[in-house]
């Protein structure tokens, strides 16, 4: 047993609904699973609740902290708070390897570990977007630890001289698109209705894999003839979703007259997550020769629709709303990507004019020079 138990029985068996308790496994359900991979093997380990690892590696004050701030709509997107879990968890590693602590703490981190943690990170290559992210993790838990506790000494240990630039156009390390033939293909490689309707849902919603996921068929409403979705999105944002005939007509074959549970089941009967989700389209996209070298993911489905959309001509904003970002420098990502390649083929084409006949006699088979 751990200093911070973490029971492993269902919420079923709470005598009072609405308890501590009731909280307590409301927020290791949100939090999930995770398996651990080994640091020196680099094997996986056996699935754990992200929650019992946090109670393992957090001393008593910090592990009620972080499950304020996990808990809490400062964090408001479930897979930040599960991401966030998971830095929280690199940085105990950092905080036993560096500093020498058993338990991780708010403070653990000082800035001469944040330094030696960046140097080591920019020496393995990593990307400086990864690097940005994790040390973010510390700024937020640090911000709302001295919101928390009223303690105006806590700081992070994180400045803006420790975080990598990033170059918001780098396009050697964005998602990559697929084009409408090579989507097509993916569909096509399903064997059975349900397997086709994970890439076409998501495709359609330009929607996130966990949004997707816990789409149930009880949010499917029907108005003046037509099917609505009942979506709710990230930051749980709830939006109401017009299906379209063909796509409804998918998602009746492929549940088969139920009228219960997720809308997204594997052939097995088994509800599908974000992790059965990316098994499948990576099948699929192998089997349907895109992305070579690359698995095909959620993602991938997401930044395709909405750069589809650009190459119809729908308006930036409207590209926005469908995404539902809250900023529309996020839209410009998949938008720019497209642009700045159409443009530098454009004016590479043009280069060739200046000395096209300059090269024949390099390039004309049979030519001596």
């Amino acid at each position: 047993m751990t200093e911070n138990s973490v029971t492993a029985r269902p919420r079923a068996e709470l005598a009072r609904p609405g308890s501590a308790d009731e909280a307590f496994f409301w927020l290791r359900d949100v939090l999930g699973t995770v398996a651990p991979r080994d640091p020196r093997t680099r094997r996986l380990g056996e699935r754990r609740y992200r929650l019992e690892i946090l109670a393992e590696t957090c001393d008593r004050d910090t592990f009620l902290l972080v499950t304020s701030w996990l808990g809490s709509e400062a964090v408001p997107a479930i897979t930040s708070k599960q991401a966030y879990a998971d830095d929280l968890r690199l940085w105990a590693s950092v905080a036993r390897e560096l500093g020498g602590h058993e338990r991780f703490f708010v403070g653990a981190i000082t800035p001469d570990i944040i330094e030696t943690w960046t140097k080591t990170q920019k020496a393995q290559d990593k990307a400086p977007r990864t690097i940005n992210r994790r040390l973010s993790v510390l700024t937020a838990l640090a911000e709302y630890a001295k919101w928390k506790t009223k303690d105006q000494s806590i700081a992070s240990p994180v400045t803006k001289h420790d975080r990598p630039k990033v170059d918001p156009r780098d396009e050697t390390t964005a998602t990559p698109i697929l084009e409408v033939p090579e989507f097509q293909a993916v569909v096509s490689a399903a064997d059975t209705p349900r397997q086709a309707l994970v890439p076409v849902l998501i495709y359609t919603l330009a929607g996130r894999v966990t949004e997707c996921c816990v789409a149930g068929l009880h949010h499917l409403k029907s108005l003046d003839g037509h099917r609505n979705l009942d979506l709710r999105r990230k930051g749980g944002k709830g939006r109401v979703w017009p299906l379209p005939d063909r796509l409804c007509a998918l998602i009746d074959v492929a549940t088969a007259g139920r009228s219960e549970g997720p809308i997204l089941l594997d052939d097995q009967d088994r509800p599908m997550d974000r992790h059965s989700v990316d098994r499948l389209l990576t099948r699929l996209g192998k089997q349907a020769g895109v992305l070579p070298g690359r698995d095909l993911t959620p993602h991938v489905l997401r930044a395709s629709k909405l750069t589809h959309m650009h190459d119809a001509g729908t308006p930036v904003e409207e590209i926005q709303e469908y995404a539902d970002h809250a900023a529309i420098e996020t839209t410009l990502r998949y938008i720019r990507r497209r642009k700045s390649t159409a443009l530098k083929a454009k004016h590479a084409a043009a280069a060739v004019a200046v000395y096209d006949h300059l090269v024949d006699r390099f390039t004309t088979p049979g030519s001596t020079w």
